[in-house]
């Protein structure tokens, strides 16, 4: 279990529910983006690699964004809505909030304006901290900042550098495939892969820093 920043506790306090209703409008129009924990999580709830599963469900196979069809709506919704609703994208289970960290911490969160057609059921019973636990939202909220953290470590080693490229190459279609990344770094070293969904996301996010440290020079082992 995460251990919460007292001012994260605090913005959570505010008063709020929402009741979905399936109608699916949500699910439409939207550039739904994905990092890797949330890509390894549908892939195995769909019994693929997660390789496999950017290439067959993310725009152009980038791994970045879910795609679309061409009535605009995501790939996954189905006649009865959404098919991989278990495990289904952090800004899905957010919906209808928003969530922004500024640089030192501070967590806000933010209410989306609904579809004018929305079937969902806005008030004031409950509280935030209460909708992220009804949505088990906080492993993946731990994700998104351990890979925006990382994202963010890389652009800053990249303007140290005075480069314009990334400073670990290969990240979209190597690194940042979180089964081929661990996969490559076990064999490496001769372990076994951790089965745990958690335990591989924290491996990866460990090797995903190693490759920061060795292009930083600082990692020589």
């Amino acid at each position: 279990m995460s251990c919460l920043h007292p001012q994260h506790e605090a913005a959570r306090e505010e008063a709020f529910g929402y009741v979905c209703h399936a109608c699916s409008r949500c699910c439409r129009g939207k550039v739904i983006q994905v990092n890797p924990y949330e890509i390894a999580r549908l892939a195995r709830l769909l019994g693929v690699a997660t390789t496999e599963f950017q290439e067959r469900w993310t725009e152009a196979g980038m791994g970045t964004t879910l795609a679309r069809n061409e009535e605009d709506t995501c790939v996954f919704l189905g006649p009865q809505g959404c098919t991989v609703h278990a495990a289904r994208p952090l800004v899905c289970r957010l919906y209808p909030l928003g969530r922004q960290v500024s640089p030192d911490g501070t967590e806000r969160w933010l209410h989306v304006t609904p579809h004018p057609q929305s079937e969902g059921e806005y008030g004031k019973q409950g509280s935030i901290a209460d909708f992220l636990a009804a949505q088990q939202a906080q492993p993946y909220i731990d994700a998104a900042d351990a890979y925006v953290n990382w994202v963010n470590d890389a652009r800053k080693l990249m303007l140290a550098s005075g480069s314009t490229e990334c400073p670990v190459p290969d990240t979209a279609s190597d690194l940042l495939d979180m089964d081929r990344a661990i996969a490559r770094h076990c064999a490496d070293r001769g372990t076994a892969e951790p089965p745990d969904i958690e335990a591989r996301r924290k491996l990866h996010v460990t090797i995903l820093n190693k490759e920061l440290e060795q292009a930083k020079g600082g990692d020589h082992g």
